[in-house]
Order: C-alpha cells, then sequence, then structure tokens
C-alpha cells in the first residue's frame, strides 16, 4: 500500500529540470531502456522513430498520473480547502490544507506544481518531435500529438485553477522555461481553448488502443469526446455559456454515453457513464487510490504522516442532501465497528483487492448535464435548463426542481453539482471561486473556515495555493500569490 503522496520536500524541481526527470520517467519503460541513449538529454530521434515507442511515450503521461494519485490528491486538498472532508490527521502539512493556513514559506509545497508541469513537458516533447515526422504514419501523428494537446490542455486547466496566473509552457526549450513568467488567467485559458480546439479536430472519436489504429472498449486513452467536455467546462468557467452548452450537447448526444441508470455501476471500468478513465498499471494490489484512501476500515488515521485513510465526509456535505437522495445512500458510507460510525466517501466501493473492476474517473457524462443545465440557465433557457437538472435529479430517486423547495434556478443547479460531483478532481472548491460564493461559505456567513479550526479571519486570497518560495527561487520571474 502506497500512502505517500508527495515526494520529499526537498524535491522542488523547476520546469527546466523536467527535462531530466522526463527522461528518468522514460527509462522506468521497457522499451525506452532497451535504447540506451544518455540519461542526461531527450534523444528524440530514438524516442519517436516508430509508432510503438511514441506511442508508449505519450501512454507513460497516464500510468504517471495513474502512479502519482493526481485524482486522489486533488479530491483531498480540494476536499479539505472546501466543505467535502474533516480531517483527523495530525500531519502537519495535512492540517495546514484542513486550516486553510497554506504557508508558502513554511518549507511545505503546497500543490502539485511540479508534477503538473512535469505532464506539461512531456507533452510538449511528443508534439515538437511529431511534427514532420517522416518515421511516424500520418494517423499515429494526428492521435498522438491530439492527445499531447489535450493533456497540456487539461493540466493548464488546473494549474489556472489552483494558483491563478501561471506561466504557459508550450516548449522544450529549456533556456526559456527557466525564466519564465506568469502569464494572465485570460491569456491562459486563451492558451487552453486553442489546445483543445485543435484537439477536437486531431482525435479519433472512438476509442483506440496502442496500435493506434484498432478500436477498443476501454475508455483509458482521451478521444475527441474528452477534448469536447474539457472544452465545455473552460467555456462554463470563462462565461462563454453558448459555448459551453454546444459542447455539452455534443457530448451528451454521443452514442457511446449514457448515465449509468444504477449509482453503484458509475464508476466501474468502461461504464457507459465514462468519458475518460484511468487504470492503475498492473499488477497491483487494489484498483484506484480514491477507493483505497477514503475507504475507511475503522477510525480514521490521527497520527501517521502518510496522507490516506484520515478524513471523513463533513458534516456540512453529509447535511447537503435532500432525503431520499440515493447519492446519500450509495455514494457515502459509514464504519459498522466503531463509535461513533465514521462516513466516508465511497464512490469507487473496491479496496484491498487485485481484481480489477474499477478504473479513475477523469470526465463523466453526469458533469456535462449539469455544465449545459447552468449554461441554458444564465442564458434564460429555464424550461431546458430544468430539464437537463431533473435527468441528474431522477437518477439520484428525487423529484422534479421546484423552486419552492429547490430555490432560485442556479442555486438549484450548483447544490446539484455539489451533491453529484464531491471528491472529484476538485469541483467543488473551484465552483465556489468561479462563482463567487467562496467568501460566504467560508467566511462569517457559512463560518465553514471556523469550524474547520481556522485561526482570525477568513482571507479572500486563500483561494489559490501559494507557490512554493524554492520553486520561486528557481526562476526569477515567478512572483508570488497576494495574501502569501
Amino acid at each position: 500500500m502506497k500512502f505517500n503522496y508527495n515526494l520529499p520536500r526537498t524535491f522542488f524541481p523547476s520546469i527546466v529540470s523536467c527535462v531530466v526527470i522526463f527522461w528518468v520517467f522514460f527509462t522506468g519503460c521497457k522499451k525506452f531502456v532497451e535504447i540506451g541513449p544518455p540519461q542526461t538529454q531527450l534523444v528524440t530521434a530514438s524516442v519517436f522513430d516508430n509508432g510503438s515507442t511514441a506511442t508508449s511515450a505519450q501512454t507513460n503521461i497516464y500510468t504517471q498520473m495513474a502512479n502519482y494519485d493526481e485524482s486522489y490528491n486533488l479530491a483531498l486538498y480540494s476536499g479539505m480547502l472546501a466543505d467535502e472532508l474533516t480531517n483527523y490527521s495530525n500531519y502537519v502539512y495535512i492540517k495546514d490544507y484542513y486550516t486553510n493556513s497554506m504557508n508558502a514559506s513554511s518549507g511545505l509545497v503546497f500543490g502539485r506544481w511540479q508534477f503538473y508541469y512535469l505532464y506539461i513537458y512531456q507533452a510538449n516533447a511528443i508534439i515538437s518531435a511529431l511534427q514532420g515526422n517522416s518515421n511516424i504514419s500520418q494517423p499515429i501523428a494526428q492521435q498522438l500529438i491530439g492527445e499531447s494537446k489535450f493533456i497540456r490542455a487539461f493540466w493548464l486547466f488546473y494549474l489556472t485553477n489552483c494558483y491563478g496566473d501561471v506561466p504557459i509552457v508550450t516548449t522544450t526549450d529549456y533556456t526559456t522555461n527557466n525564466f519564465i513568467s506568469r502569464s494572465t488567467q485570460t491569456q491562459v485559458y486563451q492558451q487552453i481553448i486553442l489546445d483543445l480546439s485543435q484537439s477536437i479536430l486531431l482525435l479519433n472519436s472512438n476509442y483506440i488502443d496502442n496500435s493506434d489504429t484498432a478500436i477498443t472498449t476501454e475508455r483509458t486513452r482521451p478521444n475527441k469526446a474528452a477534448a469536447e467536455a474539457l472544452l465545455a467546462r473552460v467555456y462554463l468557467y470563462t462565461g462563454k455559456y453558448d459555448s459551453a452548452e454546444l459542447l455539452a450537447t455534443e457530448v451528451i448526444n454521443n452514442n457511446l454515453y449514457q448515465l449509468c441508470p444504477s449509482l453503484n455501476n458509475v464508476f466501474l471500468a468502461n461504464s457507459t457513464e465514462a468519458i475518460w478513465q484511468l487504470s492503475i498499471p498492473l499488477p497491483t494490489s487494489f484498483n484506484t487510490d480514491d477507493g483505497q484512501a477514503f475507504i475507511l476500515s475503522g477510525a480514521p488515521s490521527t497520527t501517521s504522516s502518510a496522507t490516506g485513510n484520515c478524513t471523513t465526509i463533513s458534516p456540512q456535505l453529509l447535511n447537503a442532501f435532500e432525503l431520499g437522495d440515493l447519492r446519500r445512500a450509495n455514494w457515502i458510507d459509514s464504519t459498522t465497528n466503531t463509535t461513533p460510525a465514521y462516513y466516508f466517501p465511497y464512490k469507487y466501493k473496491s479496496h484491498n483487492t487485485s481484481t480489477v473492476t474499477e478504473y479513475v474517473m477523469m470526465f463523466r457524462l453526469a458533469e456535462q448535464y449539469l455544465i449545459r443545465s447552468e449554461a441554458e440557465a444564465i442564458t434564460g433557457d429555464s424550461a431546458d435548463a430544468i430539464t437537463d437538472l431533473n435527468v441528474i435529479r431522477a437518477r439520484a430517486g428525487l423529484g422534479n426542481y421546484l423552486p419552492a423547495n429547490q430555490g432560485p434556478l442556479l442555486v438549484a443547479i450548483l447544490h446539484e453539482r455539489q451533491v453529484e460531483l464531491f471528491t472529484e478532481w476538485g469541483h467543488r472548491w473551484f465552483d465556489l471561486i468561479r462563482t463567487g460564493a467562496i467568501d460566504t461559505v467560508m467566511g462569517s456567513s457559512g463560518n465553514v473556515y471556523k469550524a474547520k479550526g481556522g485561526t482570525g479571519s477568513w482571507n479572500s486570497d486563500w483561494d489559490l495555493y501559494p507557490i512554493s518560495t524554492a520553486q520561486i527561487a528557481l526562476d526569477p520571474n515567478l512572483t508570488q500569490n497576494p495574501g502569501y
């Protein structure tokens, strides 16, 4: 079991150092070990001289994302920062998240800055190596460039939502990257939209296997719909509501996807609701880090420096479910051998087993209904917004939306996001930020900050992570976020 989710605090790679890290990761794959070039540089002529090794370079990024527990890390950190999780760990790193007390000068690294840029660096290397590469067939090169641009957009999205203004890295030129400045969030989103728009044109509509040509039932490589799903979210976040509705509709109308009638089937491997998933590389003793680290077999951990099995569902989230909501019954469980019982996320149900039944969910169809519903509500199409909202409510065993019971339509949609998307990829935390509700929920009105043990007054600057002082020391053009 591997519940030490952060490298030692002395690990502060700059963007430039990713060139070495990139090669180290590749040499962990047998195909790259056999190539044998120097370990101090990328030798693209060796790695990208045929479709098989080029595809291995691409899929290795997904392996890293799974191995480094990105889904669980973001669910844990954002869940503690917001109002989804209650922490029991005495580990200072976890306590600082939970009490919204992140401090750039504490010596601790908050967020996953270095890992996100590592994935981006590798994507940039693949894009650069495949452009005009006569050794790789056009269909394979097109697919891999599409995947890499999607990955770059994916991690830029999380970087800008965690840190605000961030460097836009689109090259492997370390002399440039080592002195790169932060771009505004508007500019970052422009790059994300450009990358995703190009990805949609390049990616296969079907899911393909590692031959890059054969259609597969495995949904573990992003396809065109995955890029559309992320672009729909980006348009929602940036206020381009007509475009958000259009892209979400493209995904919803895609015959590959249907909502799972049973909530217990949503997170199964290759479920009909899954738009993109990650699988833990075999052999493994468990299916997902989310299931392994959220499911409790007893009281939550209090003293370990590890970051798993130390949280429960918060009272705020537990009380947010309406009476009769099947998500409360199926996606939250409790310990039976403790007094009191501890409630924990139970979307992923596999725990301590090597039999693979679940994959890590990256994008799923329910979010697209909620994106479209919100976009429709904001643009004045209340009837269609209510129809989409009721699709999600009906699956949860709830009656149709009624203003007298659920409040104003936009409030009801955001509430539905809270109880549908909890502990998935930071949705709740980002929703509080993008809708301007964070100060109300965390501050004196909602008082979540105080309820979690925060001292002093809530600071609205804490909606962003601090950038590590060690990272800033490596790049003289980086600046710190306000409030730190």
